[in-house]
């Protein structure tokens, strides 16, 4: 008769058994140190983006002031342009009414 081999399945020992539940507690407790990382994170970035939206708004309404602004100021210099128009034409007005009364004196002059 031929010597008989007995073969067994390795089953696991209770050390090694220990081992793996480490690891898989130590695999969740990383998914769990990992999610928290992950919601800080976010609520940093929510933080970030309020902050960034206010100062946005913020931006905003200085553009529109400053919008405002150059409009008052546009229609100022308008109305000092215009002004000056119209001072320029009154003052020509009496540069010519002055050459004619120059040339008036000029001429009853020159008949004496």
């Amino acid at each position: 008769m031929a010597p008989s081999i007995s073969i067994g399945t390795a089953a696991p020992s209770s050390a090694a058994a220990g081992v793996n539940k480490k690891k898989s507690a130590a695999a969740g407790g990383s998914l769990v140190d990992e999610a928290e990382l992950l919601r800080r994170r976010n609520a940093e970035l929510e933080q970030e983006v309020a902050a960034l939206r206010l100062e946005l708004g913020a931006a905003r309404r200085r553009a529109e002031t400053a919008e405002e602004a150059e409009e008052r100021l546009c229609v100022q210099l308008g109305d000092a342009e215009v002004e000056a128009l119209e001072l320029a034409r009154a003052y020509q007005a009496q540069v010519q009414a002055l050459a004619v009364e120059l040339a008036a004196a000029r001429g009853a002059l020159a008949a004496r």
